[in-house]
């Protein structure tokens, strides 16, 4: 039997935000087990990979990274399993343990496939660390459910309010391996993000797979929010992913009242075919989405709107993605993700056929992008000789720092550039912009 005190372990996130939250909980659960995080792979006894499954590029990036870490294992021997204060302890060969989306959807092909993985799990949840360590024979203190970030002390936080979806878009895997919408607990939701402000976030960001439909009982989103926004530390909140098909007055008012509520939101359209959104399992169309832009922008007047968009999808030919063109230089909207339709095994979409060449998204994606960074750079423009807010996470030199307004989203959207003679990290500054780029602003502190 080996000690948890004895081991280190290096825990690698892929995918997005909300699996990075439950690679947040494993770290906080191995922390509170015993075990003493190694500063690199190579250096570790126990790799752990948190996957990401959701389309094909993740798919084989998450392979890479298991694979990649087996050839660690076989080529480099572990270190702090030998030896713990000068005393020889019994040798414990580099485990490898793989975890998440991916595994859960492939399990049995995975275990088949590469049989070198030691301990592989589905989804990880509360049994995760413990029955990874019997599987090892490691012995470990009490593990305590808590949560502790990977890679950086940014002052801002995610807070998933859900798992899995029910909406069924036609293209999309995530009920397959989340499987249907459950809402969490709205007291512990709330417990989690006074934690997180209490850790030092001054931001909380908040996410599921579309955060307009939670309920818990009584408690739908504008409550829960208006409830986490009584953290007194707390400076910021953001919405992120509200389906345009659930977003009611409702959650607008939310914005428009709420003073620690930040105006943004995160839409993601996909489409504005009428045609192609019916395919895709969605409702709306061109019309309905400029109607809601334009009530957003009524009641919340300044409000930042971000969307994503899908290329070449199933039936999307260059009429409807001149359809789609047509729209975002109508809607303008101010922050805009793009990426191109990959039939995903197992849902409906996939029995369509796929008759877009890759070439052909991949030009509809540079015509769209080069379209709606011209309007992200006019929309910046406007904004130099503003006074803003900017929350500073990282200093660059002697008076450099990068932050981020209240118009952008931790890690997929732009940053400001912050000349100061002080460090101000992790702190809320006044600023007035100078100048500005395609997609990030510079200013000075004032």
């Amino acid at each position: 039997m080996h000690k948890s005190s004895d081991l280190s372990f290096y825990l690698i996130s892929l995918g997005c935000s909300k699996n990075l939250v439950d690679s947040e909980r494993i770290n906080g659960e191995m922390l509170s087990a015993g075990f003493t995080p190694a500063e690199s792979s190579e250096n570790s006894d126990i790799i752990i990979i948190n996957t990401c499954g959701f389309i094909q590029d993740a798919k084989e990036e998450s392979i890479e990274v298991i694979l990649d870490a087996i050839s660690i294992k076989d080529s480099v021997t572990s270190g702090s399993g030998f030896f713990s204060h000068g005393e020889t302890k019994a040798p414990f060969d580099r485990k490898v343990t793989v975890t998440g989306c991916l595994t859960k959807r492939y399990y049995d092909d995975i275990k088949k496939d590469i049989p070198e993985i030691d301990f592989l799990y589905g989804i990880p949840d509360e049994k995760f660390v413990s029955e990874m360590c019997a599987e090892f024979g490691i012995e470990t203190g009490r593990i305590s459910a808590m949560r502790k970030k990977l890679y950086n002390t940014y002052p801002y936080s995610y807070i998933k309010i859900s798992d899995g979806c029910s909406n069924n878009c036609s293209y999309c895997a995530i009920p397959l391996i989340r499987g249907p919408h459950v809402a969490f607990p709205a007291e512990k939701i709330i417990k989690d993000a006074e934690a997180e402000v209490a850790a030092g976030a001054l931001e909380l960001n908040i996410i599921a797979q579309d955060i307009a439909v939670y309920q818990w009982g009584e408690v739908n989103l504008p409550a829960l929010v208006n409830e986490i926004s009584k953290i007194e530390k707390l400076r910021w909140i953001r919405l992120l992913y509200c389906h345009p098909d659930h977003i009611t007055d409702e959650i607008i008012d939310l914005i428009a009242e709420n003073e620690k509520v930040v105006p943004y939101i995160d839409i993601p359209f996909q489409h504005v075919s009428r045609s192609i959104l019916k395919s895709m399992g969605r409702e709306g169309d061109s019309e309905n989405y400029l109607e809601l832009i334009a009530k957003l922008r009524k009641r919340v007047p300044g409000i930042t709107i971000r969307s994503t968009f899908m290329i070449g999808y199933p039936g999307a030919g260059e009429k409807e993605f001149q359809e789609l063109m047509s729209f975002i230089k109508t809607a303008r909207l101010d922050k805009v993700g793009c990426f191109t339709y990959s039939p995903e095994e197992g849902t409906d979409a996939s029995n369509l056929p796929d008759t877009i060449s890759p070439e052909e998204k991949s030009r509809r994606l540079d015509e769209l992008m080069t379209v709606q960074a011209e309007i992200s750079r006019e929309k910046l423009n406007e904004k130099i000789g503003l006074e803003l807010d900017v929350l500073v996470e990282e200093k660059l030199d002697d008076k450099t720092y990068i932050g981020r307004t209240e118009s952008d989203a931790p890690e997929v959207d732009g940053v400001f550039y912050l000349t100061a003679d002080e460090n101000r990290v992790n702190n809320i500054v006044r600023v007035r912009v100078t100048d500005s780029f395609e997609h990030d602003l510079i200013g000075v502190l004032i």
